[in-house]
């Protein structure tokens, strides 16, 4: 990459001597060129007075001077925004001719060649030259600039902090990735919110990552709103953990199955017939809805509460602006956004907590649960945001995706069905309540490959900590306190040497490495066993009721890993259910 940028220093300063042999008088053109710009009326005069003037001439050169020197600027510069600034600059004075001033009046014979035409020929194909350069190279092909570490810092990323948290927040997936190309390293540096990050990568990077102490999720968090330092209350955070793991007990979740298949028959009436969904729309939302179920029943049996509570909660989730991490103290208007959202959730919690109260109707969901237990409504909402944000958005995801996969692979979707048929028959009812939660967590064998591939594929998650002490040391590197630490599960997930053509949706396939998509250790996922049942109960209610197809460009159905919500697929896409 270091001669092709010396290469295309080469090709601006070519352009640049070009406009300056056209800025000659006597390689102008006899025709009439102008000024784009407006001289004062006394240099006006001076000039019609004395045409000749070689002063004038001279007046004027200084005056485009400043051009000349902010492009000689950008010649010197390597960086993608100033190859493109240059390369537009010059085709556009060297295409437009009105845009090269008549720097002397003198007449010039009419038989004398126009040699300008063939320079500004000229200076158009250098230009085009480094446009297609600034596309390739510096847009579609980003090379990022790295500089070599020392024995006890890895490689590091050399762009600037503003590209780099820009990349983070709309192509973080990229960003990642393509650290690792350019480093040639398993793990390197980079600056991220006025904080070294390390990437890790690799067996040794993962172990720590998954199993370190000093690592902390929750400081992490607070980094993304540019919060340089934070106290978070223990007490608080393990409660809503606590919450979460008593929402796993089998008593709890075999109450809830009749629910969950309930509300998921209330989102499906409303379908018809026949209709096209948008499949990072419509199942999510209907995901949603069963996770509210077992955590606040009211939001989601009512369907107009429930899409303002999601949207609301859609708003909270939305990804922070790349600029609030640099001035979190500046007011912006996704922050007040964010701020409305969270006092209108606290205000419809509030609100359906009283009528419950009220009514003196009992409900079996987690928050009947902490009203037994005396919990404030402050509390409910911290567990009811945190299991909107961590739960109902990823399992959303998974379901989505599935439903697609199975889409397009009618024979796994005809796997599925006749497994839960088999299990419907050993009762003599033909309700999929019937089917007890030991049976859907035990004798689904197949249904729960679909999840784990879909889990694999549809949901490359880059983990994100915090070092909070002591230094850790990895590879031989040293991550120093108060670091951001980043380790992406592609490099598991999506990594050929442990699942061949890792792009492939292929259940059937053996895992032959420890499967980290539910997280491992003390940050693996507290509410997974919730998350599957709830998986398991929308995908079989959809397939047992509707014929599902894809519709669209469904040829190359890959996610969009840079869309860290949704994940949704490139194209246009919809998923066409007719109701058996």
């Amino acid at each position: 990459m270091l001669n092709l940028r010396c290469f295309i220093k080469s090709l601006s300063c070519i352009q640049l001597s070009i406009l300056l042999l056209l800025l000659n008088p006597t390689f102008n053109s006899h025709s009439n060129f102008q000024l784009p710009f407006k001289l004062p009326t006394s240099i006006q005069t001076s000039n019609s007075q004395n045409p000749t003037s070689n002063s004038q001439s001279y007046f004027q050169l200084s005056i485009l001077l400043p051009t000349l020197n902010h492009l000689a600027t950008l010649i010197h510069s390597s960086n993608s925004h100033s190859f493109f600034q240059l390369s537009v600059m010059l085709l556009t004075l060297s295409h437009t001719s009105n845009m090269l001033p008549r720097l002397s009046s003198v007449s010039m014979p009419a038989s004398y060649p126009d040699n300008s035409v063939l320079l500004r020929g000229l200076g158009v194909l250098v230009s085009i030259a480094l446009l297609l350069y600034v596309l390739w190279f510096k847009v579609l092909c980003v090379v990022l600039p790295v500089s070599q570490g020392s024995d006890e810092s890895p490689p590091e990323i050399r762009l600037s902090e503003l590209q780099i948290t820009r990349s983070f927040f709309e192509k973080r997936f990229d960003l990642v990735n393509d650290g690792f190309k350019a480093t040639s390293s398993s793990i390197y540096h980079l600056t991220l919110f006025g904080r070294k990050a390390t990437v890790l990568s690799g067996t040794e990077g993962q172990q720590l990552f998954m199993k370190e102490k000093g690592l902390n999720i929750y400081d992490s968090f607070f980094a993304l709103l540019g919060i340089k330092s934070v106290e978070h209350d223990p007490h608080q955070v393990n409660a809503i953990v606590k919450r979460i793991i008593c929402m796993q007990r089998p008593d709890f979740l075999q109450s809830m199955i009749p629910l969950i298949l309930a509300t998921c028959q209330h989102a499906m009436d409303s379908w018809g017939l026949e209709k096209v969904l948008d499949p990072c729309s419509s199942i999510h939302e209907m995901t949603f809805q069963t996770i509210m179920a077992t955590g606040f029943f009211e939001i989601s049996r009512d369907l107009s509460l429930s899409s303002e509570f999601r949207s609301l909660i859609d708003v909270v989730d939305s990804p922070a602006n790349p600029y609030m991490t640099w001035w979190p103290w500046l007011p912006n208007m996704l922050m007040i956004r964010k701020m409305i959202s969270v006092a209108r959730i606290y205000l419809i919690v509030r609100k359906q907590i009283n009528i419950r109260k009220a009514s003196g109707v009992r409900r079996n969901d987690a928050v009947q649960h902490m009203l037994d237990d005396g919990e404030s409504t402050i509390q409910i909402l911290g567990f009811i945001l945190g299991l909107s944000l961590a739960g109902a958005r990823a399992t959303g995801t998974i379901v989505s995706w599935l439903i697609m996969r199975l889409s397009t692979n009618p024979e796994w979707a005809r796997t599925i069905h006749t497994e839960i048929q088999t299990l419907l028959s050993r009762t003599s009812q033909t309700s999929l309540s019937s089917i007890t939660l030991q049976e859907w967590e035990s004798q689904t064998p197949r249904l729960d490959r679909c999840i784990r591939e879909t889990l694999r594929t549809s949901q490359p998650y880059i983990a994100m900590r915090r070092n909070t002490g002591p230094a850790l040391t990895v590879q031989g590197y040293t991550i120093p306190t108060g670091a951001l630490v980043f380790y992406p599960f592609s490099d598991t997930s999506l990594n050929p040497a442990y699942y061949p053509d890792p792009m492939r949706w292929d259940p059937s396939r053996e895992v032959k490495r420890e499967f980290i998509c539910w997280g491992a250790g003390k940050f693996g996922c507290k509410g997974q066993r919730l998350a599957i049942l709830n998986m398991k109960l929308v995908v079989v209610s959809i397939l047992m009721q509707f014929d599902a197809s894809m519709v669209g460009e469904v040829e190359d159905l890959v996610p969009d890993y840079n869309d860290s919500v949704t994940c949704r697929p490139r194209g246009n896409l919809g998923i066409r259910v007719i109701r058996k």
